[in-house]
C-alpha cells in the first residue's frame, strides 16, 4: 500500500513476536508505519533516536517494566505520546499508567480496529491540540493532557474518548451526527461491530462517576450532544 507523507508512524513495543506481527500487519494494511522493538533496551534506543506520532508499549516485558520504562523515556524528553498494551486492567494499573506519563490504556485482548482508531485520535489530535483548552459550559476538556475538569470533578480519558468528547464540546450546545463521529475515528472504514454505540456507553459511566450526570444526550434521529447543563441535576 503506497504512504502518503502524512502517514502516522508507531513504534510498536511488544515481546509476543506473534502478537507484534498480527498487529503490525493490520495496522501497516491501513497505512500506518510500524517499527518494532521486543525490549525495553531495543525500546529505550529507538525512542530516543528517532521521531514516533505514537508509541505503543507493552507494560510486561523481558528486561523491564514498561509503565517504568515510559516514565523514563519522558524524564529524558519523549514527546510522543505513549498508549499501554496490558493483561491488567485494574484501576490501579491504569492510574500508575498515567502517572508515568501514558496517555491512554488497552487491556488485552482487544480488538486491532480499536488499537488502530485510537492511535489515530493520539497522532492527529492529541499533539496538535497544544494544550489549548476545550470549554463548553462548567467544564473544559484539557486534550493534551486527556483530562476533563467540571464542577466537583475531574476525569482522565482515553484518547478515544477525548477524540469523542472534543468533537461534541466543539459543537456544544448543537449536536453531532453519528455519522461524522465514526468517520472521525475510523476514516472511511468503520467496523461492522458498531463499536461506537460501546464508547459512548463507556463514556457516559465514566462521566457519570466523575460528575454525577452522563453529559452525553441522545438526539433522537441525529446522533450526540454534550449536555454541559445537565451536571448537578
Amino acid at each position: 500500500m503506497p504512504l502518503s507523507p502524512a502517514a502516522v508512524r508507531v513504534l510498536l513495543v511488544e515481546d509476543d513476536l506473534d502478537v507484534a506481527a498480527g498487529l503490525g500487519a493490520y495496522l501497516e494494511q491501513h497505512g500506518v508505519v510500524v517499527d518494532f522493538a521486543y525490549t525495553a533496551r531495543e525500546a529505550r534506543r529507538l525512542a530516543l533516536d528517532a521521531t514516533f506520532d505514537v508509541v505503543v508499549l507493552d507494560v510486561q516485558l523481558p528486561d523491564g517494566d514498561g509503565v517504568a520504562l515510559c516514565r523514563a523515556l519522558k524524564d529524558q524528553g519523549l514527546r510522543s505520546p505513549v498508549l499501554f498494551l496490558t493483561a491488567r486492567g485494574a484501576l490501579d494499573d491504569k492510574l500508575r499508567g498515567f502517572e508515568a506519563g501514558g496517555v491512554d490504556y488497552m487491556v488485552k485482548p482487544f480488538a486491532p480496529a480499536e488499537l488502530l482508531a485510537r492511535i489515530r485520535a493520539l497522532a492527529h489530535h492529541i499533539p496538535a491540540s497544544g494544550g489549548m483548552l476545550v470549554r463548553a459550559g462548567d467544564f473544559s476538556l484539557d486534550a493534551n493532557a486527556a483530562l476533563l475538569t467540571g464542577p466537583g470533578g475531574r476525569l482522565v480519558l482515553h484518547a478515544t474518548a477525548v477524540l469523542i468528547l472534543r468533537r461534541l464540546m466543539d459543537a456544544s450546545p448543537g449536536s453531532v451526527t453519528r455519522d461524522e463521529l465514526n468517520a472521525l475515528l475510523w476514516g472511511d472504514s468503520p467496523p461492522a461491530s458498531d463499536p461506537l454505540r460501546m464508547h459512548i456507553y463507556e463514556l457516559r459511566q465514566a462521566l457519570g462517576r466523575a460528575f454525577g450526570a452522563p453529559l452525553v444526550e441522545t438526539v433522537r434521529g441525529v446522533g450526540y450532544r454534550f449536555g454541559a447543563a445537565d451536571a448537578g441535576t
